[in-house]
């Protein structure tokens, strides 16, 4: 075939977001009403701006509780990059125990249906008349799910997800595969109205370089968060000379989040890439919204994660 992505965008099968550490929904269905109160969220990134068929992502959720221990939710992701196009729904489910008086650990499953297509118009293969390239549109509808669990506290967080536990798969390029989520972070005290949160995501398919987050980020009166994060390759169970070719997939980040009430969030962030298509800058937008209600006459204060 004449069409391909670059070699960034190889283990790139599930959607990538900057901005995930706002809306942890989008890689663990433990995530859901860890917050206490129900919130809705919505993101777009349009990645290599400007490159002939460059992934373009979007994503929509809403999570909240039941009762004391049990959560759902509901998100829908939507990702096309080149001839290829997913669109997910998933419900989710969490149940929560209390460790001690300020930790919890909840464990969550999510359950939806993915629909894969592939546009043979778009793809340019070396043959013609490929009997493998679909002279138009091909699509397939499947079931999916994802599992994860979620620890968590008021000053630090740490959680495991799996997704594409049942995908149906056809022996297809495109077909999803497994991806194994780690995450982990924290919030510090740096004075009176400043806060330091640091955060890491390891991101594992089996089939490629592990990718590796580490995220930065000040917080000046819980009103803007000004952060950063740098994105790279580890090479933990694959070929070593396979992972070093592809390290040139590192990407830097710079992301800003207002609150200009505890109810609503926007944010933005522009990623660097540092490989041979640094001239083609990715943007994400997104934002979010709280239902928080007043306790003893007050507005509650949002998590920080």
């Amino acid at each position: 075939m004449g069409f391909c992505l670059p070699q960034e965008g190889m283990a790139q099968q599930s959607p990538q977001f900057t901005q995930y550490m706002f809306n942890g929904l989008l890689l663990n269905p433990a995530y859901a009403g860890s917050k206490g109160f129900s919130s809705i969220s919505a993101s777009h990134r349009s990645q290599w701006t400007g490159l002939e068929g460059a992934p373009m992502s979007q994503t929509f959720s809403v999570d909240g509780n039941l009762n004391r221990k049990l959560a759902g939710g509901l998100i829908i992701t939507n990702d096309r990059a080149g001839a290829q196009r997913f669109t997910e729904v998933s419900v989710n489910s969490a149940v929560r125990i209390s460790l001690s008086p300020v930790t919890r650990l909840a464990v969550g499953m999510a359950l939806g249906v993915t629909q894969q297509s592939l546009n043979g118009a778009l793809l340019q293969p070396d043959e013609q008349n490929d009997a493998a390239i679909p002279q138009g549109i091909e699509r397939a509808v499947k079931p999916s799910a994802k599992l994860g669990a979620y620890l968590y506290s008021n000053k630090y967080y740490a959680g495991v997800s799996v997704s594409n536990v049942i995908f149906f798969q056809d022996g297809l390029p495109t077909d999803p595969k497994p991806h194994v989520f780690l995450t982990s972070g924290g919030v510090f005290d740096l004075g009176r109205k400043m806060k330091f949160r640091p955060s890491v995501l390891l991101k594992e398919d089996f089939n490629g370089p592990a990718a590796l987050d580490v995220n930065t980020f000040l917080m000046f009166n819980d009103y803007i968060w000004l952060g950063t994060s740098f994105r790279t390759t580890l090479n933990l169970f694959n070929n070593r000379e396979f992972a070093t070719a592809t390290r040139l997939g590192n990407a830097l980040a710079v992301l800003l989040e207002l609150h200009p009430t505890p109810l609503i969030r926007v944010g933005y962030s522009y990623d660097f890439s540092l490989t041979p298509l640094s001239t083609y800058s990715s943007h994400e937008i997104s934002l979010g919204y709280n239902f928080l209600k007043k306790k003893y006459g007050r507005m509650l204060t949002p998590r920080y994660f």
